[in-house]
């Protein structure tokens, strides 16, 4: 389901543009391929649950993995269609996801997509076509660096898309059905609903464009739990500096967990700006949750298909 459909006006950027999550990427000067890496705001957390696959279909020199299978180059010597990677573990039904990619180069070209999609999403269809992969079936989903979101054909215009330093964020929650996609760490919104029709969905880059190439920074989950509504709660209605220490742990080390919910309306780009400055001196937590909570079920888990508003903890 798309909430919201496609609006002619939002196409025009007027004051609004993509921007890189910090200052490193504001030089103009060209950038060698060994310098891609040199940044390193926002990747405080070093987790990593997953971790891309290299395809096996015809092209697969299209795709080139770096040795610990985080960075993704597409078309390392010229385009001539779209070429897609996907990770290497399913999404299953009753977790919470989020993953970051980090944009390391230039955006251009007829696309370059960041989303989910089924086993079904098949890039060998496309490899000699410039198309924008996901979003053309039921059986995908997919954010555009032209901030186009796209599913089962249909387009609409939600956020500023995201360009070169970009952190593009997209947490998938199995529980309830719902995917988000978040432009550094600023929620765009609720952008899909009923993602509980799939069995298994799996994180999917794709592109078009030659010599393009993001990194994984970021790959978390955890099972749907009390534990996770009520970290959501306390961590947006009081100050971090108040939170009881076993939660600000949590808070700090999966920080994910309690990112906000919305448009992201609220933040003007003054702001955007000073913050950007502060990102890369943030520093989280050390992860002690599994030291507090050494079970993810909390003692219990949901039962499956009950209504949001009644829901059942069976007890292990």
């Amino acid at each position: 389901m798309l909430v919201s459909q496609f609006n002619s006006r939002s196409w025009h950027k007027d004051s609004r543009q993509a921007k890189p999550y910090c200052q490193c990427w504001n030089k103009k000067s060209p950038v060698s391929w060994t310098q891609l890496g040199a940044c390193v705001c926002g990747e405080e957390n070093d987790v990593s649950e997953w971790k891309w696959e290299q395809p096996t279909e015809t092209g697969t020199s299209w795709v080139v993995l770096s040795e610990d299978k985080k960075q993704v180059t597409f078309h390392p010597f010229y385009s001539s269609g779209t070429a897609a990677a996907k990770g290497d573990t399913p999404l299953l039904l009753n977790q919470h996801y989020y993953w970051e990619i980090k944009i390391l180069t230039d955006t251009y070209g007829t696309d370059i997509m960041v989303g989910v999609g089924t086993n079904k999403v098949n890039p060998t269809n496309v490899q000699f076509e410039f198309t924008s992969l996901l979003g053309q079936d039921s059986e995908s989903y997919g954010l555009s660096y032209t901030g186009a979101i796209r599913h089962n054909a249909m387009i609409s215009k939600d956020s500023v898309g995201f360009c070169k330093g970009s952190i593009v964020g997209v947490r998938v929650d199995m529980w309830r059905g719902t995917l988000e996609f978040y432009l550094n760490r600023k929620a765009q919104g609720i952008s899909f609903y009923n993602l509980r029709r799939h069995q298994a969905l799996y994180p999917i880059i794709c592109s078009t464009a030659a010599q393009s190439s993001m990194r994984l920074i970021y790959a978390a989950s955890w099972r749907a739990s009390l534990l996770v509504d009520s970290a959501k709660i306390l961590a947006s209605s009081i100050k971090r500096e108040t939170i009881p220490p076993g939660l600000r742990y949590m808070v700090g080390s999966q920080f994910w967990l309690t990112l906000p919910t919305g448009d992201g309306s609220d933040v003007s780009d003054d702001e955007e700006q000073s913050s950007s400055v502060e990102k890369g001196q943030v520093k989280w937590e050390p992860n002690v949750l599994d030291e507090i909570l050494p079970s993810p079920y909390v003692n219990g888990f949901y039962v499956d298909n009950v209504e949001r508003n009644y829901r059942v903890v069976v007890w292990e």
